[in-house]
């Protein structure tokens, strides 16, 4: 509660003058209370004793003007190798992928608010920079990861399916199938476009880059595909 907001309790005579004394009466409970406009303390303490109900509701909501320094603070953005920056940008990332979201979204308006509001230190990536250098960074990132774990399993079992979309765009599916830990695990190995006839030999020269990228090569105990 500051000097001039203690003095909203007390009725103050309309002569005095800054630096005098004078005495003011509580509103609330008529008390007469000693002081002046630039030594309140009495008029605090007597808030805190008698009303403490009223002086805690007055402080909790006084605004309170931020200092040169928080300003600043609040316009100064993480830099790029900030850890929250990578944490955000990173769960970013997840975002987008997780529900094929389109790129532009960072572009929106009103998504760049939402980060604003979020963490006004956060530097929301380009479109440019995310699909040029992060998606690409996070993709390799997952692929060493799903790597990591073939390696760990005595055999994969794949499925492998082969289909055409609307606009006549040919693509390849592998999943791979395996125990760990005593739990049965199916993962994603590739989604990618398939280019060219759907012949036997284009079929194997893109299923032997596979499990070549992804050393499992030697691992493939069965592989179930339809027969189209």
């Amino acid at each position: 509660m500051s000097s001039k907001s203690v003095l909203e309790h007390f009725t103050v005579p309309d002569d005095f003058q800054n630096g005098n004394t004078f005495k003011g009466k509580c509103m609330h409970c008529g008390t007469l209370i000693s002081g002046s406009y630039k030594v309140t303390s009495n008029f605090v303490t007597h808030m805190k004793r008698k009303h403490r109900d009223l002086y805690i509701l007055h402080s909790e909501n006084k605004e309170i003007q931020p200092t040169l320094t928080q300003c600043i603070k609040k316009s100064v953005k993480y830099s790029p190798s900030d850890p929250k920056q990578l944490e955000m940008t990173n769960a970013l990332i997840m975002f987008i992928a997780g529900d094929l979201l389109p790129l532009s979204i960072v572009e929106s308006e009103e998504f760049k608010n939402l980060m604003e509001k979020a963490d006004t230190k956060y530097q929301v990536p380009s479109r440019k920079h995310l699909s040029s250098k992060l998606l690409h960074e996070k993709s390799v990132e997952i692929k060493n990861n799903l790597v990591n774990t073939l390696k760990r399993a005595e055999s994969v079992c794949l499925t492998i399916d082969l289909w055409s979309s609307r606009q006549m765009r040919g693509f390849l599916g592998i999943t791979g199938h395996f125990i760990l830990d005593w739990a049965m695990k199916s993962v994603m190995i590739c989604c990618k476009r398939f280019k060219g006839r759907h012949t036997a030999e284009s079929i194997r020269s893109e299923y032997e880059e596979v499990v070549t990228s992804f050393e499992i090569g030697f691992k493939i105990a069965a592989i179930v595909s339809d027969n189209a």
